[in-house]
């Protein structure tokens, strides 16, 4: 008897903290902070309908943290090229500043060269 409320106490500590999981991310105005809580909610969720026997709960937040994976890969990749772009014209910038001083540098000595 004791055993069998431990069992179903523990069961509902874990559904309860999966719940302030997802309910907790959804206070964040970040996107990332949101999909990463939202993500472990998902899966403790995953965890407790396999032990109570809930498969649909369990199937549905499997399902949430494909779409977390997904979202958040392209997050991810989107950001790795922004940052290469970021990066492609500061090169670009500093390539077309170092060519100008080149470029006033031979103006420079072809006027040296001519003044002699």
């Amino acid at each position: 008897m004791w055993d069998e409320i431990v069992a179903f106490l523990a069961r509902e500590w874990v559904g309860l903290l999966a719940s302030i999981f997802v309910l907790v991310s959804f206070l964040f105005s970040n996107e990332l902070k949101t999909r990463l809580i939202n993500f472990v909610g998902c899966a403790i969720w995953v965890v407790y309908g396999f032990v109570v026997g809930a498969y649909s709960t369990s199937f549905m937040n499997g399902a949430l943290i494909i779409v977390h994976i997904v979202k958040l890969t392209k997050m991810f990749i989107d950001k790795r090229k922004k940052n290469a772009e970021q990066e492609k014209t500061s090169q670009n910038g500093l390539q077309t500043e170092s060519n100008a001083a080149d470029k006033t540098d031979t103006a420079d000595t072809n006027q040296q060269n001519t003044n002699k």
